[in-house]
């Protein structure tokens, strides 16, 4: 063990980033895609997770890094809500959400652990790539599955939204990493984006891109100029997409986004929202945000059986304003460090969460937590696997 800049170097960045729980968690996210039972339950892939989690706990001999502590406080008040109206109403959907919960509680106790080895976050970009060229693939060999035989393109998922939001957050993630090649596969998630006729995932795209090209134009601008190499890579890119749409290999049907729908209905625009995200129960009971409705999914109550759509609004109807200003605050002791660098991508997934927060996928919570790696390559910093107390006692031996 070593010290650079008073920040501990540990066996991570030592060459020790490869263990079986890591390469565990990097299975499962390459095979998360992969739906082949019903949705909202275990996948193939899932059972990596659980091994990532088993292992990690095998070889850190039950000392965890814990970091989330407003966290673990929300995931509370999640269990001790939903299990109230699960006493009440004895639905057994009260109880399956506060597993999801604790699914993605060992997502981030696991990234955690992994994601300050540079080795490891080279890996976890790789999957990006594969995961976004896999579906890619199968979208064009003809092999991806529709909602339902309409128009809209879902891939190996089970709902185009959820594909939607998959290839924006890895994506993002990439986007992250600061990964060379990120903006040809800004090429391929438009593809599949324009393909699930997913009008806010568009917009997040869009909002990504823009922001993300602005800082690069100016960065370009005080250096003294873009690179033509750079120029020539999307000049062909952008060529290369108009040449399929022309092919009508990629087939665009804009009608499908239904915009204009949207917005020129016979209602407001915000009513609209509210129709078409299914929030008319938190409309019509505005109470439930003091102390919480429960996520009880598509358990009908007041008449409404659908289920509200994920969004930072329904997260604080479902556990009411005070656990919900506690996930805001896990959030922001996250990303608080942030450099104007990283504003693209938390400005397009979290302008999208009002829209489809989609927190149920394990890449929604990764974004989050790699916001305090942002900065190390920078700063020549390398943070550690350890509780403070391990390093003085590591130091002092």
């Amino acid at each position: 063990m070593t010290r650079t800049n008073n920040i501990v170097v540990t066996g991570a960045e030592n060459g020790k980033a490869f263990t079986i729980s890591s390469v565990c968690f990097l299975l499962y996210f390459l095979l998360k895609p992969f739906y082949l039972f019903a949705s909202g339950t275990l996948q193939p892939g899932d059972f990596f997770l659980l091994l990532s989690f088993a292992f990690l706990v095998y070889e850190r001999k039950g000392r965890l890094r814990n970091d989330d502590y407003l966290f673990v406080v929300f995931l509370g008040c999640i269990v001790v809500i939903n299990f109230i109206y699960f006493s009440i109403y004895h639905g057994t959907e009260f109880l399956k959400s506060c597993l999801y919960y604790v699914f993605n509680y060992m997502v981030i106790l696991c990234f955690r652990h992994f994601m300050y080895s540079k080795a490891w976050r080279y890996a976890l970009g790789l999957v990006c790539k594969f995961n976004l060229l896999i579906q890619l693939a199968i979208f064009l060999l003809g092999m991806g599955s529709y909602w339902e035989g309409t128009y809209r393109y879902m891939g190996t998922y089970t709902d185009p939204n959820q594909l939607g939001f998959a290839i924006i957050s890895t994506l993002a993630i990439l986007f992250l990493l600061k990964d060379r090649w990120k903006y040809f596969f800004v090429l391929v998630a438009a593809v599949l984006v324009l393909q699930t006729s997913s009008s806010g995932m568009l917009i997040s795209l869009l909002i990504l891109v823009s922001l993300d090209g602005m800082i690069m134009l100016k960065r370009a601008m005080d250096n003294g100029g873009i690179s033509y190499t750079v120029l020539f890579l999307i000049i062909l890119g952008i060529g290369a997409v108009i040449l399929l749409i022309m092919l009508d290999i990629i087939h665009i049907d804009w009608d499908h986004f239904r915009l204009s729908n949207k917005l020129s209905g016979h209602g407001s625009v915000l009513q609209s929202f509210i129709d078409d995200r299914a929030l008319n129960v938190a409309q019509e009971h505005p109470a439930y945000f003091l102390f919480g409705y429960g996520e009880g999914f598509s358990f009908p109550r007041y008449g409404h059986h659908e289920e509200m759509h994920s969004t930072w609004i329904s997260i604080c109807y479902y556990y009411g304003v005070l656990p919900f200003c506690i996930f805001l605050a896990w959030i922001y002791s996250n990303i608080r460090h942030i450099r104007f660098d990283a504003l693209p991508v938390y400005c397009a997934i979290f302008l999208e969460a009002f829209t489809l927060v989609n927190h149920r996928q394990a890449s929604f919570w990764m974004i989050i937590l790699l916001a305090n790696v942002w900065c190390l390559e920078e700063n020549e910093n390398v943070y550690d696997y350890y509780d403070e107390s391990e390093i003085e006692e590591q130091i002092s031996e």
